[in-house]
């Protein structure tokens, strides 16, 4: 027994509780030398230093010569103007022709959004486009009936020949319009923009132009105002004071068509609102003189609705 336990001593396989344990040793790195920093004049002198193989220099206390001020003032030199034939006959570019496009529309439109702010602006109006189209009318078809309105100034359309005439006629205006504004502001997009403009400004304003009436409501408008007057003549008297809604009330009661502002469900009955009778209340009164005054509130005072027979 004694002789197996020193076998296993001897070959390593048992260790005695008495013995230590072995101690590990960690590897150690290698050491390194420690860096230092060191301050280093980049300008010394005599010898600049150099990095990537480039000398370093200071810069030089004076500006180049090249940045000194010439010893004289140059004069001015004003650039040639175009010539009249090179830009006339120069090729067409889509921006020439949107602004010859643009100018052309102005130009048809007219120019009455000029005169827009001073108020100055009628209901015909200057409209070089209709005047261009009832001339071509009066060379071409001189008894048609849209032209027999525009001389009474009522609201005609011209047929499409006449309107196709007149729009290639201000087409070739809007192009030597367009060549002649090039040729003082020598930049296209200058010319354009003032197109552009001109078309915004006569647009609108022939938007909110007052329109034309046809021949239809101007002998409506003239049929109401006289069948106005056989009803004042009648029924209103120079004294007293009514309310506005009396006369509409009475003018109603007086042309059983009008009875009620909204007469489309009827077979013999003409729609006719109430601001339009008030209308004619107002324009009877300047054509007689204006012998009554209308209050803010709707009272006329100075006139009054005198009775019906059928209530007299």
């Amino acid at each position: 027994m004694a002789l197996a336990l020193a076998a296993l001593l001897s070959s390593g396989l048992l260790v005695s509780p008495a013995s230590p344990p072995a101690a590990r040793r960690l590897p150690t790195r290698p050491r390194t030398p420690s860096t230092t920093l060191a301050a280093v004049d980049l300008f010394a002198e005599p010898l600049p230093p150099s990095v990537g193989g480039k000398l370093l220099l200071a810069p030089a206390p004076n500006f180049p010569p090249s940045l000194e001020s010439p010893p004289a003032a140059l004069p001015a030199s004003i650039t040639p103007f175009p010539a009249l034939a090179d830009v006339f006959l120069a090729p067409l570019a889509p921006a020439d022709l949107a602004a010859a496009l643009s100018l052309a529309l102005a130009l048809l439109l007219g120019p009455d959004f000029l005169l827009a702010p001073a108020g100055l602006v009628s209901r015909d109006g200057i409209r070089p486009g209709r005047a261009l189209e009832r001339v071509l009318g009066e060379r071409l078809e001189p008894d048609a009936p849209w032209l027999r309105d525009r001389r009474e100034g009522l609201a005609a359309d011209a047929p499409l020949a006449i309107k196709a005439i007149a729009a290639l006629l201000f087409g070739a205006a809007g192009l030597l319009l367009e060549r002649l504004l090039l040729l003082a502001l020598e930049d296209v997009s200058f010319v354009l923009s003032v197109g552009i403009c001109a078309c915004i400004g006569a647009g609108l304003l022939e938007v909110i132009r007052d329109p034309l009436p046809t021949r239809e409501e101007r002998d409506w408008n003239r049929k109401l105002v006289d069948e106005f007057f056989v009803f004042a003549s009648e029924r209103l008297q120079p004294t007293g004071r009514c309310h506005e809604s009396e006369i509409v009330r009475a003018f109603r009661a007086y042309y059983p068509r009008y009875r009620r502002s909204d007469m489309r469900r009827t077979e013999d009955g003409v729609s006719l609102p109430d601001e339009r009778v008030a209308a004619l209340v107002r324009s009877w009164n300047g054509e007689v003189g204006r012998p009554a005054v209308r209050t803010p509130a709707g009272y006329w005072k100075g006139i009054s609705v005198a009775p019906a027979e059928r209530d007299a």
